[in-house]
Order: structure tokens, then sequence, then C-alpha cells
């Protein structure tokens, strides 16, 4: 450690005897790497108080700050730009404006060297010290000078004054520097940083229809369910949004449920009724792509797999003839898009997908159809009211469509050229975000 590092430490030191200052987490990429650098340097003798105890969401809370006699804060942000990093940092000092910023070059490793530390320390000094504990501050610079012109008593006087002009001319120098001033936006973006966890918890509401086409035989029977209740449930988790805040934070998983076990369904002509239940289950990966930090657009991608069935129970051994239980099976891959209207308040989103089907169940086997192949396509489209920081009220319209093609020779039991399943109604929900 050189002479000069020792004596901005012992000047921090003396500085911070009367004043805190708090360390927010710093943003951008590596932060954390370079804000530990400069907490070591500062907080191994400067009065530092937990980021903890002073902020609210990561952000200064001044009146925390003020139960903890904190005085300034230092923010900074890691700015990439190519290959080459820097590092905006600024002192807020809750009486005006930021007491001091400057932009500092970060080497390969996202740190700063030790002539960029030196800068760093020697401008946190001159923010802390203020106009009037700068004047008596630098008299530990001449020191070694005082030892050799001690007996020279009009020497001694003379000294201080050009110690003060060196120590307040880092103060001009972040003054000028009107870059910042416009780089110091950027964190605005942690406002639309990704949440890592997202749970819903709500309804769907559906009505089904199933219809065959060019039907050649009278035992198939179409299907008319009414609007019916289902419960939903929805998990999203980001595991990467906890370690960085770039695109790859938006990669994730996601898994979806929604059942309804307690549908009956009836022939017009009995009052049967016959236990009917409908269950639909999603999972896969998903990547909500942000492509502009200050704006909170997402564009989603997905790609993942979809189980869908719809099963009436037979009563007493016996079944609904000429009606099939459907059971399909498929790959499921769209892309989903989420617009702020009015930032973390008023949201519209949409999804569109396909549904290619592995497998149908019944209805594309020997029972009914022995040969067949089966395709489906989704859509939603809907809006989200923030009511709490982690909380959304969401509602939206909701579509699924399968269709089939059958083929089929005219002494086989069931003849159709094709049938359509159709899910027709909406969504509503509650989003937990973490």
């Amino acid at each position: 450690m050189t002479f000069r590092m020792v004596v901005l430490l012992a000047v921090a030191a003396t500085v911070a005897s009367a004043q805190r200052v708090s360390f927010p987490n710093f943003t951008g990429p590596g932060a954390a790497g370079v804000r530990n650098q400069i907490v070591g340097a500062v907080c191994d003798t400067a009065d530092c108080v937990a980021a903890t105890k002073t902020t609210t969401a990561g952000k200064p809370d001044w009146k925390k700050a003020k139960k903890e006699s904190v005085l300034f804060f230092v923010t900074a942000n890691v700015v990439k730009k190519g290959k080459a990093l820097s590092l905006d940092l600024q002192v807020l000092n809750k009486a005006g404006p930021a007491k001091a910023k400057k932009t500092f070059a970060l080497d390969k490793n996202g740190t700063l060297p030790a002539k960029g530390l030196q800068q760093v320390m020697d401008l946190l000094t001159g923010a802390f010290g203020g106009s009037s504990k700068n004047a008596p501050e630098p008299t530990p610079t001449p020191t070694p000078e005082p030892a050799k012109t001690q007996p020279k008593e009009t020497t001694k006087p003379a000294d201080p004054p050009p110690t003060r002009t060196t120590r307040r001319d880092p103060e001009p120098q972040p003054t000028p520097d009107p870059e910042p001033d416009t780089r110091g936006t950027g964190p605005t973006a942690t406002k639309t940083r990704p949440k890592f966890l997202m749970i819903d918890v709500g309804a769907d509401l559906f009505t089904r229809r199933l219809e065959y086409s060019q039907v050649a035989t009278s035992n198939l029977r179409r299907y008319d369910l009414g609007l019916t209740g289902m419960a939903a449930l929805g998990v999203k988790f980001f595991p990467l949004a906890l370690m960085r805040d770039d695109l790859l934070a938006g990669l994730g998983v996601e898994f979806a449920i929604g059942f309804a076990p307690w549908i009956q369904s009836r022939l017009t002509s009995t009052a049967t009724a016959f236990p009917t239940s409908a269950m639909r289950i999603d999972g896969g990966i998903r990547w909500d792509l942000r492509p502009i930090k200050t704006f909170a657009l997402a564009i989603s991608p997905y790609v993942g797999v979809r189980s869908q069935s719809f099963t009436v129970s037979p009563v007493m051994g016996q079944r609904i003839d000429g009606l099939p239980n459907i059971a399909y099976v498929g790959l499921r891959a769209g892309l989903g898009l989420d617009v702020p209207i009015i930032e973390n308040r008023l949201n519209v989103f949409g999804r569109f997908g396909i549904i290619p089907v592995f497998s149908s169940g019944e209805i594309i086997s020997s029972a009914f159809f022995p040969n067949g192949s089966a395709f489906g396509l989704e859509a939603n489209a809907g809006v989200s009211v923030g009511v709490l920081p982690f909380m959304q009220i969401r509602a939206s319209f909701e579509f699924a469509r399968y269709g089939m093609t059958f083929v089929t020779q005219p002494t086989d039991t069931y003849v159709a050229a094709g049938a359509a399943e159709t899910y027709l109604g909406g969504n509503a929900s509650l989003r937990f975000m973490f």
C-alpha cells in the first residue's frame, strides 16, 4: 500500500467519525465485485452502515438513513460498452443534489486498478468532508516536510494554503462531467428487472364443443358444455435472475395446471348424470426477453409439452355411446408479449401458440377412428393491474382449438372426415411476484 493510500485512509477515517455512510447494492454486470472492493477499502476505517438498514427494495431510504444517522449514500452502476467496463459512481446527500459523481474505468476483471481505487477514495474523501471538514484535514500530508522545516516558523503557516487547493481540486472535476448525468439514468432499468419467481392462482371459465364434419354414420354424438369453472395454478421460475440482470435473467421454466373434477354430463333423453372431469397440464421453458433496459416490454418465446383431457366416466358400467374420451399429449410452442401501458400499474399481454399432437386418446384409436391426426392452436389476450409491488390482478380471454382429420373406410363403425374440439372462455387470477 502506497504512502498516499495510507494518508487517504487516515483522512477517510477522521471524516467518517463525524459522518456515517451507506453503500446500497451497485447495479450492472459484475457490480458486486467492485462494490466489495470499494467497501473493503473504505469501511475498514470508516463508519459504514449496512445497506439492509438504510434501503428499501435496494434503493436509498432517507427515513431509515435518518434513524441510523447516515448522511451520505454511495451508489454506482457498472456500464459495459463493447468489451470495456466503466463505473458510474455518485455520492448522494439528502440536503441537495448529488454531492459528487464521476466515471472510473474498470480493468478486464471488472475491478478498479490501484490508481482508480485511489481516485475513488480521493473523491469520497472530498465528498464526505465538505468545506468545513477539509480545511484542517490535509495537515497529515505535509508531515514529512515539517520535520525538516520545523525550525523555520515562517514556512509552517505557508504550507496549508497549497494543501487546501490540491485537496479541493477533485471536487470541481466531477461537476463539469456531463456524461454521467446521461448514463446515470441507466439504473432506472432496475425498475423493470425481471422477477425470479411468479405464482398465478385463479380460475378458468370455459365452454367446450366437440363436433364432426362430413359424418356418414348416425352413431356419433356432438358434445356441448356450458360455461364451467376450472381451478388454475401456474408457476414460473427464473433462476438466473438471482445472479444477473441481463437478457439471460429472463430464461426460466414454467408449469401450469387446471382441473375441474366436478362436471356432470347428461343425455337429453335421460336424467342420469355421468361424472365428468377436465384437466390441462403445461410444462416447459420460456425466455422473457426485455430488449429495452429502460422499458418493461417483454417478448417471451416458449416451448414445452401439453397434456389435456376431457373424460366422461360410466355409471353402473354404462357409458354414453358414440362419445369418445379425449386425452391429448403434444408439443407446445409459441410467443408471448407483455406491454406496459402505465409502468408497474397497467399492462396488456397476449400469447399465440401451436400444439402438434402426438396422441389423442380414445377418439383416434381402434375404439373410434383407427387412423387420424390432430393439431391444436391456442391464444389469449388480457390486462394486468398492479395493486402492490409484488401482486397483480390479471384477466384474459382464452381460446384453444384442436382440429382432427380421420382416414376411414365405408365399412367402419364410425365414419367422418374430421372433428374439432373448441375451448372458449377466460381466466381471472392473482399473480404474486418475488
